[in-house]
């Protein structure tokens, strides 16, 4: 079942990124240039990226924090995890940024912020929920967070 989700998951990334090289996919380009602008942005558009979780979400996302223990994080091989199912739009070392994906070496949300966004994805993001059990999920955040 798992390898099933495996190839579900690879096949949608290579979809979208066979969809970004068709002619007249100039809305990528677009957002290209957009990810560039908000590298620049200020320190108050920072906070507003910060507190963009909604609050259900970001609840459920301190559950699951605290419903994992420290041993079970640390059985979880992070690193390993983080190759298989982000690098492929976020790169080996965060930066990457295929995809509408953040560059997560300059990122300044918080873990729990981060365990929501795995969990519940976001914008393009797929959601890891039931792809990848709770452990994984906080394990892949806290790993996420040495990236910066």
């Amino acid at each position: 079942m798992k390898q099933i989700s495996i190839v579900i998951f690879l096949a949608f990334f290579v979809f979208t990124a066979c969809n970004n090289e068709r002619p007249g996919a100039n809305k990528n380009r677009k957002r290209t240039t957009e990810k560039t602008e908000k590298k620049q942005e200020t320190s108050e558009d920072k906070e507003e990226e910060v507190t963009s979780v909604p609050p259900k979400q970001l609840e459920r996302a301190k559950a699951l924090i605290a419903s994992v223990s420290d041993k079970e994080i640390d059985a979880v091989d992070a690193k390993k995890q983080f190759k298989l199912y982000c690098s492929i739009c976020h790169g080996i070392k965060g930066d990457l940024m295929v995809n509408g994906a953040k560059d997560l070496t300059v990122s300044k949300i918080g873990l729990p912020e981060s365990v929501a966004q795995v969990y519940f994805g976001k914008g393009l993001m797929t959601p890891f929920r039931g792809i990848m059990k709770d452990a994984e999920i906080v394990a892949v955040a806290n790993y996420i967070e040495s990236l910066r």
